[in-house]
């Protein structure tokens, strides 16, 4: 194995640029997400976001509110997604489901 002088000179220069591509990776590993991020993150637009927060993520376990932001627990999200599944009732089905029981219940 022949190693040239030049190829030994450009080791800094690559150590440089692996560190450089580490520290981006560690940047874009963070555990909180704004909501910019996570509609990144997830390849969603912003307004669904929004309304799965209305909707779906549960605030103190998939998203906190800190000085106006929301800010989303990376981790958790991952979880919702690895175990949300299709075959659940979405929320708008069980909000319909408990408002039929409770309409054929009269309670006087």
């Amino acid at each position: 194995m022949n190693i040239n002088l030049k190829d030994l000179q450009l080791l800094p220069e690559i150590y440089n640029l692996l560190c450089k591509l580490n520290d981006n990776q560690v940047k874009t590993q963070k555990r909180w997400l704004s909501v910019k991020e996570l509609s990144a993150y997830l390849t969603f637009g912003k307004d669904k976001i929004y309304k799965m927060v209305d909707i779906q993520f549960i605030e103190s376990e998939h998203y906190y509110k800190k000085e106006n932001r929301l800010l989303f627990d990376r981790d958790k999200i991952d979880e919702w997604v690895v175990y949300s599944s299709t075959d659940k009732l979405s929320t708008e089905d069980t909000k319909y489901i408990i408002d039929d029981v409770l309409s054929t219940l009269s309670i006087t």
